[in-house]
């Protein structure tokens, strides 16, 4: 399939011309790119050409085939108006209604795309005179924009539809610096699929998605100059964030058959990596998710929710090599994860254990400091010695927190590093607690899963190393790190 996309292959065709035509010929700039099309084999025609004393240029019942019929592109006008006032921009309408058909040795028929649009327009840069801009931009904008397939006689597609409504893109590129940026939205995506593999592996689904919006930028760089991102020489970034989706989906094949759909609030997405710092974020609202049939390695699991009100995380590091420490921190939580019964009562039909939601929370940070030198990497992590990789000042355990199945588990502390021992070795302690492990433990030897013997055992050494606290069923580690050795409430761990 090497024309399959034909759009790609023309706009480079447009984009390495070497004549720069006049603003306002795109004639002879269209006829050019027929006469190239033309001559690798394809096709280019039209019932009807009319220019208007715009300049501007509209194709009648135009008609592109690449070689071998690939892929045959068919609409009923296409028009090009050049711009007054920026020299080569040019902006394209489209009828309609239009149609996209792939003709591969692999599908046993045609697949017919039918794109319909209200209000699109598409706007380009560099087109004809204006090649030598700092700045080439490209934009899209459509009321609405839909991409149907019926499959026909063709197997492997049995349903396409893809509709989204107030599309939004913008594009561009500094040729200087090679400096890309790129933004979009649109109000609501509304989807249809069904799809079969050759092997008969079905996946199809349905859903929708309101209020998208993306931003990115990027220095379109080779892979030796990969390392100024991290030396904060580059800057990078790419941020998402939507609203409401609902959602169903269902895939089969010999080993699994999987039914589930699911809704969502939505949520925001975040990853950059500027002045030699990477960060990565995520806020997600709450849940529920659906499965009405499971089925994994013909081993069938009983129809299920499962449902969660929140789940944020976020991770800074600094990687920029300088004298100064810096913070760094991992943070993770996730909020009230609630399972149906229907599916706790496969392991627990008496109701032994708690179904109380579960939830997690980890808040980690530390002062960092980079030894690396981002002009020769491989020679820092080559070395077998952490501080040629950079250095850890000291570390704090905000909180860490579980709760699952009755049992929570609490823990902070802070403890600062001795990098002088050739390795880091902490000096602080940690402060741990534990609520309701008898309780799990018991219930856990009632359904038979865990024997008492072992049971008893395990107590016994956390109370070796722990000691009650101001409730039933609960424990309290003073975890303390130091030169003479670690230990717990006072007592030398066994290391």
């Amino acid at each position: 399939m090497k024309n399959r996309i034909l759009g790609i292959s023309t706009a480079l065709m447009i984009g390495s011309s070497s004549v720069v035509m006049a603003q306002d010929d795109l004639v002879g700039l269209f006829d050019g790119i027929s006469g190239m099309t033309t001559q690798s084999g394809g096709i280019v025609s039209f019932s009807e050409r009319n220019i208007g004393a715009d300049n501007s240029v509209e194709y009648i019942d135009l008609f592109i085939s690449a070689p071998d019929g690939e892929v045959v592109i068919e609409a009923n006008w296409l028009k090009a108006v050049p711009s007054a006032t920026m020299p080569g921009q040019v902006t394209f309408t489209l009828s309609p209604v239009a149609t996209v058909t792939i003709n591969d040795d692999s599908f046993p028929a045609p697949l017919v795309l039918n794109i319909a649009n209200s209000g699109l327009t598409v706007t380009a840069d560099g087109l004809s005179s204006g090649q030598d801009a700092e700045t080439l931009n490209y934009s899209v904008r459509a009321d609405s924009l839909s991409i149907t397939a019926d499959g026909g006689d063709n197997p492997f597609l049995r349903a396409l539809d893809i509709t989204l409504e107030n599309f939004a893109e913008d594009f561009s590129i500094s040729m200087a610096t090679m400096l890309i940026t790129n933004s979009g939205s649109f109000d609501n995506i509304s989807y249809t699929f069904d799809f079969t593999s050759p092997e008969q592996e079905v996946t199809k689904g349905a859903g929708t998605l309101a209020d998208l919006e993306y931003a990115l930028s990027f220095f379109a760089v080779d892979e030796d100059r990969m390392p100024e991102y991290m030396s904060g020489a580059l800057n990078a970034f790419i941020e998402l964030s939507m609203g409401a989706s609902t959602g169903s989906s269902s895939m089969s094949d010999r080993n699994m058959d999987i039914v589930y759909s699911a809704t969502s609030e939505g949520g925001t997405v975040e990853a950059r990596m500027e002045n030699g710092r990477f960060t990565f974020g995520q806020v997600a609202g709450a849940a529920e998710y659906s499965f009405s049939k499971l089925n994994l390695g013909g081993m069938p699991i009983p129809p299920f929710d499962m449902t969660i009100d929140s789940a944020d995380m976020l991770i800074s590091l600094p990687f920029s090599t300088g004298d100064a420490f810096e913070e760094a921190k991992i943070f993770f939580s996730l909020q009230n994860l609630a399972v149906s019964e229907s599916l706790m009562s496969i392991f627990d039909p008496g109701q032994v254990i708690s179904r109380d939601p579960a939830s997690m929370v980890i808040d980690v940070t530390a002062n960092v400091k980079s030894a690396i030198d981002w002009n020769n990497p491989e020679a820092a992590f080559n070395s077998g010695n952490p501080a040629d990789i950079g250095e850890i000042q000291d570390i704090a355990i905000n909180e860490l927190s579980l709760s699952a199945a009755g049992v929570s588990l609490m823990a902070n502390g802070s403890a600062l590093i001795d990098n002088s021992m050739g390795f880091p070795f902490p000096t602080g302690s940690v402060t741990v607690t534990l609520t309701g492990i008898q309780a799990l433990a018991n219930g856990l030897v009632e359904l038979g899963l865990i024997p008492a013997e072992q049971v008893g055992m395990g107590m016994g050494m956390m109370m070796a190393f722990a000691r009650p606290g101001d409730v039933a069923d609960q424990f309290i580690s003073e975890i303390e790190f130091s030169p003479q050795g670690v230990t717990a409430n006072g007592t030398p761990l066994p290391f």
